[in-house]
């Protein structure tokens, strides 16, 4: 179960299909290596593809003109990219970013959409999902406008932890900057001082999470409500 800890290779919502729509899913997939800053769609294109991440992180970001993209969710192994096709929309609602190389299950558009038409188990998981993907842009918008900078990057550090594959992870304070909307300066300050405290160390654009505990407790509200939003309707 996804408790806001480590996440096991796999991925969760294929996991969570009956096996029979779990082996259907898996025949009309391909496993392949995503890596790092690959643009896997951009906002208001149409999808060519759904992906089931494995063991790589996705960045969901939404562009404002003269400005760099927003990141609005994080996509490992709980997730996917692709979900509004469940509602019949074909659009991408954002722009699509690997954050963390791995590998993914990868199925066409055409074959999703004939798996979701043909069996309801696999709609509804994925429908729940669509409801979760809601309220974490809600929360995340929320996040965004009332909390300051360090617990927001608090909040991305602990994302991306559950994510990765390990305490250490690719990730630089310009991406974080872009991720947050937020100055580079103002986020080399926050971490310089998670940094002093002890919670993270930082080097050459990799970050190892040294004391997870101690970032749950400055991280503010938000990220609890993103783990307890994907506990109540992924079972």
């Amino acid at each position: 179960m996804f408790t806001g800890s480590r996440l096991l290779q796999g991925n969760r919502l294929v996991d969570e299909l009956p096996v029979e729509q779990h082996n259907r899913l898996l025949a009309k997939s391909e496993l392949i290596s995503l890596n790092t800053n690959q643009i896997l769609c951009d906002q208001e294109m149409n999808l060519t593809h759904v992906y089931f991440p494995t063991t790589a992180t996705i960045s969901m970001m939404v562009k404002v003109n003269e400005h760099p993209p927003l990141g609005m969710i994080l996509v490992g192994s709980e997730g996917m990219l692709g979900a509004s096709l469940v509602l019949g929309v074909r659009a991408a609602p954002f722009r699509a970013a690997v954050q963390g190389k791995g590998s993914a299950l990868r199925i066409s558009v055409s074959g999703f959409n004939s798996l979701i038409s043909e069996n309801p188990a696999i709609a509804d998981v994925l429908g729940r999902y669509v409801f979760v993907m809601m309220e974490q842009l809600s929360q995340t918008a929320a996040c965004h406008r009332f909390h300051e900078v360090e617990p927001r990057l608090v909040r991305w550090l602990l994302l991306t932890h559950d994510r990765a594959q390990g305490d250490s992870f690719n990730l630089t304070h310009l991406l974080l900057a872009e991720m947050l909307g937020v100055q580079r300066s103002a986020v080399t300050i926050a971490a310089g001082i998670l940094q002093q405290k002890n919670l993270i160390s930082y080097a050459r654009g990799v970050i190892t999470i040294v004391d997870r505990i101690g970032l749950e407790k400055l991280s503010c509200e938000c990220y609890g409500l993103l783990v307890a939003d994907y506990q109540r309707q992924i079972a």
